[in-house]
């Protein structure tokens, strides 16, 4: 098997990898929320995302790869309620880069990003 992991590494991406936590941040519409963008660990993996924000407003991923970006819309493009909390999914794979917008102008409670590296869903 291409890539094959110790024991010790397979057990070490069944723990879920902290990329971002963060509470009470203010977040320009259209503007990147993070400061730093996420990069995967261990390639390809998952970002488990869980959002709360005080104003409704739709909520994105900017995936980049080889300096070609491209906006991924949760929510079915619908506007996430105010003060309600949302858990997304998101396929992340080698050379990506990450980062999260809002289209509106919101403080954002809850953001916790974490790398699901093996398990399950």
């Amino acid at each position: 098997m291409p890539g094959s992991l110790t024991t010790e590494q397979l057990l070490y991406r069944l723990i879920p990898i902290e990329q971002a936590s963060e509470h009470n941040l203010a977040a320009v519409a259209n503007v990147d929320i993070l400061s730093a963008i996420l990069t995967p660990s261990y390639p390809p993996c998952l970002f488990r995302i869980q959002i709360c924000a005080d104003t409704a407003a739709k909520f994105s991923a900017r995936v980049t790869k080889a300096a070609n970006t491209q906006p991924v819309i949760f929510n079915s493009d619908v506007n996430l309620t105010a003060n309600a909390e949302y858990m997304f999914d998101l396929l992340v794979h080698d050379g990506d880069t990450v980062n999260f917008r809002f289209d509106g102008d919101v403080t954002i409670r809850v953001l916790r990003i974490q790398e699901i590296g093996a398990g399950t869903q």
